[in-house]
């Protein structure tokens, strides 16, 4: 048996990770996964170096490397994680893009700050309608107010909004 300090077995990583990396590479056809099964390949021969001979250090953790990714072909996680280019099709991403979440995000605050700016009685209105998505015949119900006022106002907001919004163009 072999003690090796730990500033050798850095210059043995530095030396042999692209090997490790090429072999779970050539077991997994997944940068990702040869990535993450070669840190864990380092970590085991870290954790085993006292079984270690002191004789070839890279036929060993080469060796080591070909047992994870065997352990990791057989495992169930693999086995999920396998879809055809074909199965992707049927996925349905209902998430928005980072970019239209910040799009979104922007419309938002831009339609209440343009809200925000009209006089009462249309501003309550305004904002209560566009950015709270509160429905006309609930406002009514909530304030007691006429459903036809509501209406008249929220015709009004809208007029003197696009004239807020040509404004902040020009």
């Amino acid at each position: 048996m072999m003690i090796i300090q730990e500033n050798q077995f850095e210059k043995y990583i530095k030396q042999y990770e692209g090997l490790v990396i090429t072999i779970c590479f050539s077991f997994t056809k997944n940068y990702f996964d040869a990535e993450d099964i070669a840190q864990q390949t380092f970590l085991t021969a870290y954790e085993k170096l006292n079984k270690f001979d002191g004789k070839n250090f890279k036929a060993w953790v080469a060796k080591i490397a070909v047992n994870k990714c065997r352990d990791y072909i057989k495992s169930p996680v693999k086995k999920m994680e396998d879809l055809t280019c074909e199965d992707y099709k049927y996925i349905e991403d209902t998430k928005s893009s980072p970019e239209e979440n910040m799009l979104n995000n922007y419309s938002d605050r831009k339609i209440y700050k343009l809200c925000s700016r009209l006089k009462e009685p249309y501003k309550t209105v305004a904002v209560n309608y566009f950015c709270k998505d509160i429905k006309l015949s609930d406002m009514a119900k909530d304030t007691g107010e006429n459903l036809k006022t509501l209406q008249t106002r929220l015709y009004r907001s809208k007029k003197l909004l696009k004239i807020l919004w040509k404004e902040e163009l020009i």
